[in-house]
């Protein structure tokens, strides 16, 4: 038996929402917020010995509105109020990309400023062992 091809555009574009609902979870918004602040030159990713490490995000989810709140850890010579614009701008556009959901807001707390591993490494900043 062949498909009909007009049966089959027919099914396609109709609405999504006639067969089923989507519901995303504040976690999977969560994840795509840390994940798009790791993009963001500067930024890395910070293990932690107990909880979560950075980035850590919190997603406040009232219908189809999200209210972010993301803590990074950044290298030590970035500019720091441009670098929280420019992850904030990011996180908002990509959220609201992949979700489809209405990003209000995105706090973004810069929690830890380190030096580059390249700079420890190099012994620019030597330990005293004594």
């Amino acid at each position: 038996m062949k498909a009909d091809p007009a049966r089959s555009q027919e099914v396609r574009d109709s609405n999504s929402g006639d067969r089923g609902r989507l519901e995303i979870s504040p976690r999977a918004v969560e994840r795509i917020a840390e994940a798009t602040a790791l993009k963001a030159r500067g930024v890395f990713r910070q293990q932690a010995t107990f909880g979560r490490g950075l980035p850590a995000a919190k997603a406040q989810l009232a219908g189809q509105r999200v209210r972010l709140d993301v803590e990074i850890a950044v290298e030590w010579g970035y500019p720091l109020a441009d670098l929280a614009a420019e992850i904030r701008g990011r996180i908002t556009g990509t959220v609201a990309e992949l979700t489809g959901l209405a990003v209000d807001a995105v706090s973004v707390d810069i929690s830890a400023v380190e030096l580059p591993e390249s700079v420890n490494r190099a012994g620019k900043n030597p330990r005293r062992v004594v």
